[in-house]
């Protein structure tokens, strides 16, 4: 027994719905190829098999049943977004680095006539004049004018400095409640996707919001998403779930036994384990090792060696008049503290022991130190270049490797108008093939019911 005519109006209708079904596939397309994050998709056809033949009589020939849309794909790789997320979370990382070592040079200003270098060695020749000039009233003026204004400078400079250091630590604050916020957008999502999945709907673009998510939840902590065969996701932190499902754990600011700063979970104590993105370079720039602390270091390092020598020779000698000299700089071992002592150019001890009030020796010593000052100085502001240069080479790279990760990543996901144009047409001819075929079986259907029969009456 042959085919029946209505398989072929079967076969013929449903090739009408595959190619309708395309061709809405391609108007989202095209309606979302700017839209941020989203994935294109394709209909995934497959062709239906003959009825299976029973009976003794039976049609060893027997035709396939057409078409049929089986889902809807996502042009997206797991693979290559874990790649995007481990380069977004690199950057992060550097990004962060390379701002805090901008702003510590920017602090710095070195070289320049307004740097720290140019106060130091405006201090030392102040004293090298009154070496030249003892008991000058000018001379001693400008000396201690030179040192206000350096002890000035270097309390500005450290403050701005530990301001810095504060504006970092409200920005992991804020960077905290951040990844809590996304955590709960993600476990949200994950309960969207397991609803919609078990009703049978389409979750591509709940799956492309899961992966925004996953991103900069990963520039952020350095974490990676662990997708679920239901389309769910959790996501891990130091090894530790974030999200899990639809739960999540809330990430906190706390500080360890020894002071330090870290990111810890709400529900304990005892660091969350960020090995990477902002908030790892966040505290590795808190860190007592980290880039500010070493920079606040470095100025109370100068403040220290500069007030003690000075102060040392200064004790030993006497002013103009005979008296013995005091400490020139009132300091407790921090740059923020430093402070002229004196403030009378007569006060200051130039001379020494014996020498008389033109004598300028204890001046001219104090001014010799200037070299030893300058020169571990020198090779501290060198270290903060070196180290500057590192982090924006690191950041560069990074950004090269974001870069290339992405475009791995688009030209797998992106939507191509010219591309979806070509296939709005050969979805078109589809359809008006099978919908020729109906018509061809609408007719052929019009003569056997209406004409066969009717020759000879």
């Amino acid at each position: 027994m042959g085919l029946s005519t209505f398989h072929s109006l079967n076969t013929a209708a449903r090739g009408l719905e595959a190619a309708r079904a395309q061709i809405a596939i391609t108007a989202q397309n095209t309606a979302n190829a700017g839209t941020v994050g989203y994935t294109r998709q394709s209909a995934q056809l497959q062709s239906l098999p003959g009825v299976q033949p029973t009976g003794l009589f039976t049609n060893p020939t027997g035709v396939g049943q057409g078409v049929e849309v089986a889902g809807i794909g996502r042009s997206a790789s797991e693979l290559v977004n874990r790649q995007v997320r481990g380069a977004v979370a690199q950057t992060g990382f550097q990004q962060v680095r390379a701002e805090a070592y901008s702003g510590i040079e920017d602090v710095l200003r070195e070289p320049g006539d307004g740097s720290v270098s140019s106060a130091v060695n405006a201090y030392h020749s102040a004293w090298q004049d009154l070496a030249n000039n003892p008991g000058d009233a000018g001379a001693g003026a400008a000396l201690l004018e030179a040192a206000g204004s350096l002890a000035g400078r270097l309390r500005a400079d450290v403050q701005q400095l530990k301001d810095q250091y504060a504006a970092q630590g409200n920005e992991l604050r804020a960077e905290v409640t951040q990844v809590n916020s996304l955590a709960e957008q993600l476990a949200q999502i994950n309960g969207a996707i397991r609803s919609t999945g078990a009703a049978g709907g389409s979750t591509n673009e709940l799956l492309d919001h899961r992966d925004q998510i996953a991103e900069q939840l990963s520039s952020l902590t350095g974490g990676q998403l662990r997708p679920a065969a239901d389309g769910t996701g959790d996501f891990l932190v130091g090894g530790n779930a974030l999200v899990s499902g639809e739960n999540t754990k809330p990430l906190a600011v706390g500080e360890a036994a020894d002071g330090t700063t870290i990111v810890q979970w709400e529900h304990r104590s005892g660091s969350a384990g960020v090995d990477g993105g902002s908030l790892a370079g966040r505290l590795s720039v808190l860190s007592a090792e980290g880039p500010l602390a070493s920079a606040i270091q470095g100025y109370d390092d100068l403040a220290t060696s500069m007030a003690n020598g000075a102060n040392e020779l200064h004790r030993g000698g006497f002013t103009g008049s005979g008296e013995p000299g005091g400490d020139f700089f009132s300091f407790d071992g921090t740059a923020g503290s430093l402070t002229v002592a004196i403030s009378d150019p007569a006060d200051i001890a130039h001379a020494g022991p014996d020498q008389g009030a033109l004598d300028g020796s204890v001046a001219d010593a104090i001014s010799s130190l200037g070299e030893s000052v300058t020169s571990s100085w020198t090779g501290f502001v060198s270290g903060v270049g070196s180290a500057s240069r590192s982090a924006l080479n690191g950041l560069s790279l990074s950004v090269g490797t974001e870069s290339s990760a992405r475009a791995s990543q688009q030209s797998l996901a992106s939507v191509d108008r010219d591309e979806e144009a070509v296939d709005l047409v050969t979805f078109q001819h589809a359809y008006q093939a099978s919908a020729r075929v109906l018509t061809a079986v609408d007719e052929m259907l019009d003569t056997l019911i209406n004409r066969v029969g009717l020759v000879g009456r």
